[in-house]
């Protein structure tokens, strides 16, 4: 059975994200600044094609020895910039360039008339080597991604990227290299008492000395020369200093109610698929990981044999612990594919080889839209049904073998229905029994 209901999706308009604590007193001031003036402008929707889209985005530091500052991310749909090789900073660049100014920067392109949202991706400055992931929601009209950071053991020197185009697809991601840009608005000495204080652990006061000012326009950045304090060896880089990667996703909202009133369940297994797979398909044989799944709890073991699957999108577990007779689990699962179909999966965990699942159906396509499935109880096929607490799992009643298969009790059946607990063992089917769908699973599209 399922049931599919429709509710409007509120609102988007969330697009400035909390702006982080950087890098100097004047830029700590600027974010309550910030947290009033940046929001986005784009309209709001309910579906890929007329509402917001929702993004992650991997930023990866690929320098030895640069830290960089969180990026100031606008979105636009048409010729917006947040710089131009060959023209002068603007000035929330400059705040940027030279004293890591980053709400500078985004309040700035926030109060442009072409951008439709800001971003600032990252909360603290990135360490060489290391790696962000953010997610973001962008308006229906943004296809256009521009970002910029400070490269903070430089003068004015920044990374970028220009006119970056998104993905129009669920499932689909983009890769840029940002190269280092010179802002030309301050000379380059290199020495710490010029340097906003993170670079090495000094620096002076970070706010831009009008002494070392030049009028000078955005070019490639020469790299670090060793005039002063900094190094070549250390500070330097080679081509391009950040792996910029943005990736179209969905997310959901999975609320799983257990509705037996003494069955325990595991955690769900989660998969997306194409319309040639599923978890499970009454009358055939089950799976290696659904076996160890229904048989003894084995939820990583299943979860990690779908992944390596063909015809299988994102693999996702919905729960940390066993859902008890009448309870309730929500978790939020991001989906990286363009699969449309789901199925799920968890132990009936007071049986030999029983599980709860939905077999095939569809996620929801819009934002604000719901899916509704009732599970029902299965029996792998794969043991015997001795009901016995020294053949189950240790989490029914508190009692419980080793929690691993026994080979006498195999059998060489297929999925089917379970036919229920009869009460031959340690079970009773007034207390371990049910009536009907075992689960009720809910789907919501938040994004």
């Amino acid at each position: 059975m399922r049931v599919i209901t429709k509710r409007s999706a509120s609102p988007r308009r969330r697009l400035s994200t909390t702006a982080p604590g950087l890098l100097t007193a004047a830029v700590v001031a600027a974010l309550a600044l910030t947290a009033l003036i940046v929001a986005p402008v784009g309209a709001s929707g309910d579906d890929d094609d007329d509402g917001p889209s929702t993004y992650r985005i991997t930023v990866e530091n690929l320098t030895e020895g640069q830290p960089i500052t969180p990026l100031v991310a606008a979105a636009s749909d048409g010729d917006f910039r947040l710089f131009r090789r060959g023209r002068a900073a603007s000035p929330g660049l400059q705040q940027l360039a030279e004293n890591g100014g980053v709400p500078v920067l985004a309040a700035e392109a926030a109060a442009s008339p072409d951008v439709d949202a800001v971003e600032v991706i990252g909360s603290a400055p990135i360490a060489p080597g290391a790696s962000i992931e953010q997610i973001v929601t962008l308006p229906e009209d943004s296809s256009r991604l521009s970002l910029a950071a400070m490269l903070v053991c430089s003068n004015d020197g920044f990374a970028g990227v220009s006119r970056l185009r998104l993905p129009e697809e669920p499932g689909r991601s983009k890769t840029v290299y940002a190269r280092a840009f010179d802002a030309g608005t301050e000379i380059n000495t290199e020495s710490y008492a010029d340097l906003v204080p993170p670079c090495d652990g000094m620096g002076g006061s970070g706010m831009s000395d009008p002494i070392l000012a030049e009028n000078g326009v955005v070019r490639r950045h020469r790299g670090i020369v060793g005039g002063a304090d900094l190094t070549a060896a250390v500070h330097g880089w080679d081509r391009a200093v950040l792996k910029i990667t943005v990736e179209k996703v969905r997310i959901y909202e999975v609320t799983v109610t257990n509705l037996t009133s003494g069955q325990p369940l595991t955690p769900f297994v989660f998969s997306t698929h194409d319309g040639d797979a599923a978890i499970f398909r009454d009358g055939r044989p089950a799976s290696p990981g659904l076996q160890q799944l229904s048989e003894n709890g084995g939820v990583p073991i299943l979860a990690a044999e779908l992944a390596g699957l063909d015809h299988f999108g994102t693999v996702a577990v919905v729960g940390s612990a066993p859902i008890g007779p009448g309870g309730t689990v929500t978790s939020t699962v991001l989906v990286t594919d363009r699969e449309e179909r789901v199925s799920l999966a968890a132990m009936l965990v007071c049986s030999n080889d029983g599980f709860a699942g939905v077999d095939d159906f569809e996620l929801p396509e819009d934002v604000g839209d719901t899916e509704v499935a009732r599970a029902a109880a299965y029996d792998a096929g794969t043991e015997v049904n001795t009901e016995a607490y020294s053949d189950l799992v240790p989490p029914c009643d508190g009692m419980g073998g080793s929690g691993m298969s026994n080979p006498a009790l195999a059998e060489d059946g297929v999925v089917r229905h379970h036919t229920g607990i009869t009460g031959i063992g340690d079970l009773d089917a007034s207390i371990h029994g049910w009536t009907g769908a075992v689960a009720s699973i809910s789907i919501t599209r938040v994004g």
